[in-house]
């Protein structure tokens, strides 16, 4: 009987070897040029959640945004004198921006 020890790495060194076909199956390039004519899924491309914001992570901070925005619209329309300096705050800036 073999020992358990060898038997076990043995079984791992195939899984490796099974596992590394067939990602280099999906690698070649025939098979990916046939995969995008066939209309297949396209290979999962990991996000960064970093600085560049994906799909999922845009979608999210610019519903966020939009909250913010309108909490402060809100904010800003229901207090007059805050609605005063905000304006003239816009108005000094639009005439900076249209001066140069």
């Amino acid at each position: 009987m073999p020992d358990p020890s060898w038997q076990a790495t043995r079984q791992a060194q195939q899984a490796q070897r099974i596992h590394q076909h067939h990602v280099r199956h999906h690698r070649d390039p025939h098979h990916t040029a046939h995969a995008r004519h066939t209309g297949a899924p396209r290979p999962y491309r990991p996000v960064s959640h970093g600085s560049v914001r994906g799909v999922r992570g845009g979608r999210l901070s610019g519903l966020l945004f939009l909250l913010v925005v309108v909490a402060a619209v809100v904010y800003v329309a229901h207090d007059p004198e805050l609605r005063t300096t905000v304006q003239t705050f816009a108005r000094d800036l639009l005439s900076k921006v249209q001066s140069g």
